[in-house]
């Protein structure tokens, strides 16, 4: 397994994966590289290697650095008579301008899979399971084969992901910053508005949708309830 870009989910995926998969860890910039290795125990590599020693290449580089990377790492493969599968992770960047670049010239034929991640790093590395869609139905079993205890693959949309993403890193910031501004007014102390975020928030969103018999929970959804009765329709007078 070859994992491109050394980033905050490339790492998360080779320290998940390497127990998996011989993991081989590649990016153009060495000193970041060389650092990602260290604290994944996922072996680094130069680009010739990865592409001779991969099956099955993860692109997890930034949505601007997607295009040439595929790029230079196919027509490098082609080069060295090796055709790993390259599968984008890349939320910005849709599969089929990927696949359109390397359909002609010395990379022709490479395959080109997308894979495009509904999560967020800190939960990936955390073990919450996250959901992958595709448009690449006909590789469903040797995407999930990768995936494997990371989530669930489903079939889909893969252009909506980035969308769904942003709004869902929206709505969490939001979230988060009210609360710290409420309890930091009402004069809690910053130790317990740390903890709050991140036990008590996060904890209740994985555990959404709340379990309707507990009564803890059921109180503070009937009081947002009453809340919501109460605001004024139009807004204020």
């Amino acid at each position: 397994m070859g994992i491109v870009g050394t980033g905050r989910l490339g790492e998360v995926l080779a320290a998940r994966l390497r127990d998996r998969f011989r993991t081989v860890l590649y990016d153009s910039d060495a000193s970041a590289l060389r650092q990602a290795a260290e604290r994944t125990g996922a072996r680094a590599v130069q680009a010739p290697e990865l592409v001779r020693a991969a099956d099955a290449v993860l692109l997890c580089v930034p949505p601007h650095a997607a295009p040439d990377a595929l790029l230079h790492l196919a027509r490098l493969a082609a080069g060295h008579g090796t055709r790993p599968a390259f599968i984008s992770l890349v939320t910005g960047v849709a599969t089929a301008k990927l696949r359109a670049l390397v359909a002609t010239g010395p990379a022709a034929g490479t395959e080109v899979l997308g894979l495009k991640p509904v999560c967020q790093y800190t939960a990936l590395a955390h073990g919450v399971p996250a959901v992958f869609v595709t448009a690449d139905r006909h590789r469903l079993d040797l995407l999930r084969a990768i995936t494997g205890d990371l989530g669930t693959v489903v079939a889909g949309d893969e252009d909506s992901v980035g969308a769904v993403n942003r709004a869902a890193t929206k709505a969490a910031l939001a979230a988060c910053e009210n609360l710290a501004r409420a309890l930091s007014t009402a004069g809690t102390e910053p130790v317990l508005v740390r903890s709050a975020i991140r036990n008590v928030l996060a904890g209740t969103a994985l555990d959404h949708p709340p379990q309707p018999g507990n009564p803890y929970t059921r109180s503070i959804l009937d009081e947002l309830a009453a809340e919501r009765h109460a605001e004024p329709i139009g807004g204020a007078a």
